[in-house]
């Protein structure tokens, strides 16, 4: 084979791995896609021309030259549509985008083609239904029989919402293949195309605790933040509360109705109403797509980094100074309380200033440690740099979820100031309440991550299993060891420091927390951050609560996790 005849043959086979590597990309990475299309259309056409004789210069040569222009054009394009119409037909047909504000935008047709199915129940962890569907007129309509209990508001971020104008939402939009009987289901369709009759869609069971669910929105009360309870043995998500919350109800169609024109005024005045400035973003789901400085509740990964590298960060070498300078060139970090030396003792141990959050403290271990072995726990933990971020955090698909952000500047953490700041829970930290649920769940399982789910099974309206999830760990984060040293950490927190009103809701139950105090918006109150675990001897319950701009961690965040804590144990 000669030298022409081995450059046309790697070049073709560079352009088909460019463009079987794409074609199959989903739908959120069309750039990488239209890349790989792009950077495919020089080699095809750099393949033909070098296997044409050559011609010389004149009006053939010109015309053949646009010629194949032309044809490499028309191929990419009849590629884009291949992909588009064929690759990802279904994928777009069923895809919904999500705003920063939690709205959704989704192609309405899949829902107006479900209008005559019985959607799938949805049922909590001990059979509620919260969700189901009833026959009107030849039409289906979503019901919410949780009504009879709760305020349907409580698990809206949950079941999300089913719209014949504005899509669908939450585990409604997720799941929709399944509540609808499109997927899991195909042998009872083909039947009803036959002999008629409504058809009927398999049912969500979750891992939710809705009686769980309810009290700890009753605890969050009228205040606007995030409630997450995990069981790390499992994963599994007992509780996710965000508040404010909507009515599903709103923006469900009653094709019962007499005025279906007057049923979609209504329905259309609810969704302005939601979207308003003024309802504080109702349709945004906190615990997953919320971002936040996380305060000193951040500590703990500071710490467990700490331990893991403690040839670098000394843990148990260090002071509490009031102030700390990293930078000559910057104001110094300061401690939040004065005097906290005397508590903690000069040098200090990590317990101590652990258990009385100084800041101080671990703005000089993240300097120790350096962004390097920093930013490796971190990652540990799937808390990225920007540049290395997914579009949405992969390890939790019940619901559309953020990816929580080490830094935002590139090169923030080669700043001394920046390496401090970020160490005691501040600088550029973009976190969500359920990564910080995930983990307090890994320092209760001796070091192991498990994968968050909310879907415990999908059954068939007969019972009949059609996906039964089990507990998956993600990887493990931390040591055996390193874990029992954080949860003897977290319980001086609760027993002793600043924190240990969370106690006090469990009596009798030894309880490991750590309070947060993250500042965000200059003279605005800072938000309220606690985490928390129990039964320390073996953890049963993971905690994570946030209060936007609640105050102090260590008395309201405190205070709303003991609530959350002794609802779990009594609604168990």
């Amino acid at each position: 084979m000669g030298g022409r005849s081995l450059l046309r043959a790697g070049l073709v086979s560079v352009a088909l791995a460019l463009l079987g590597y794409g074609i199959f990309q989903p739908l959120e990475a069309d750039v990488r896609w239209l890349i790989c299309l792009w950077l495919s259309a020089p080699l095809v056409g750099l393949t033909v021309w070098i296997s044409q004789p050559p011609l010389p210069r004149s009006l053939t040569r010109s015309v053949y030259n646009l010629g194949l222009v032309v044809l490499i054009g028309f191929g990419l394009l009849s590629l884009q549509l291949l992909r588009q119409q064929f690759v990802q037909a279904d994928a777009i047909y069923q895809y919904v985008a999500v705003g920063a504000d939690g709205s959704t935008t989704s192609n309405v047709r899949p829902v107006l083609d479900s209008q005559r199915v019985l959607r799938g129940r949805i049922i909590d962890r001990k059979g509620i239904v919260l969700a189901d569907s009833e026959s009107v007129g030849g039409f289906a309509r979503r019901t919410y029989p949780l009504i009879n209990s709760y305020d349907p508001a409580v698990f809206s971020n949950i079941l999300g919402f089913f719209s014949t104008r504005y899509g669908q939402s939450g585990l409604e939009a997720t799941y929709a293949p399944y509540l609808t009987g499109e997927r899991g289901n195909e042998i009872q369709r083909i039947q009803e195309q036959f002999v008629g009759g409504m058809q009927r869609g398999n049912d969500l069971v979750l891992t939710l605790n809705a009686e769980l669910q309810a009290q700890a929105a009753t605890a969050l009360g009228e205040r606007t933040g995030s409630v997450v309870v995990l069981d790390p043995r499992t994963g599994a998500v007992l509780a996710m509360v965000s508040k404010p919350g909507f009515d599903p109800r709103g923006l469900s169609f009653d094709p019962s109705a007499k005025d279906w024109d007057a049923e979609n005024a209504r329905i259309g005045s609810y969704w302005a109403q939601i979207n308003a400035d003024s309802a504080g973003q109702p349709l945004l789901n906190r615990p997953a797509q919320g971002l936040y400085p996380p305060g000193s509740t951040f500590k703990t990964l500071t710490a467990i980094s700490a331990l893991e590298h403690q040839g670098a960060a000394q843990p148990n070498t260090i002071t509490c100074p009031q102030e700390y300078q990293p930078d000559p060139s910057a104001p110094p970090v300061v401690n939040a309380v004065n005097g906290l030396s005397s508590l903690t003792g000069d040098p200090a141990s990590l317990e101590k200033v652990f258990a009385y959050s100084c800041n101080t403290a671990f703005a000089q271990y993240a300097v120790r440690l350096g962004p390097q072995l920093f930013g490796d726990t971190a990652r540990n933990f799937d808390i990225y740099p920007p540049q290395k971020a997914p579009s949405t955090y992969g390890e939790f698909s019940d619901l559309p979820t953020a990816t929580s952000l080490l830094y935002v500047d590139p090169g923030f953490l080669n700043q001394p100031r920046g390496m401090a700041d970020t160490g005691y829970g501040q600088g550029q930290l973009l976190i969500t309440p359920l990564e910080m649920a995930l983990i307090t769940a890994a320092v209760a399982n001796d070091g192991v991550m498990m994968r968050p789910y909310l879907v415990q099974k999908i059954t068939r309206p007969d019972g009949g299993l059609i996906i039964e999830q089990s507990a998956r760990s993600i990887r493990r984060t931390m040591s055996t060891d390193i874990a029992q040293t954080m949860r003897a950490n977290m319980s001086a927190v609760a027993r002793y420091g600043f924190g240990k009103v969370v106690s006090t809701y469990v009596p009798g139950i030894a309880v490991g927390g750590k309070s947060g105090t993250a500042e965000h918006v200059q003279n605005a109150p800072p938000h309220a951050w606690f985490i928390a675990l129990a039964p320390l001897d073996s953890p049963r319950y993971a905690v994570a609560v946030m209060i936007e701009s609640g105050g102090e961690g260590s008395g309201a965040g405190a205070r709303l996790a003991g609530e959350v804590l002794a609802a779990a144990f009594a609604t168990e």
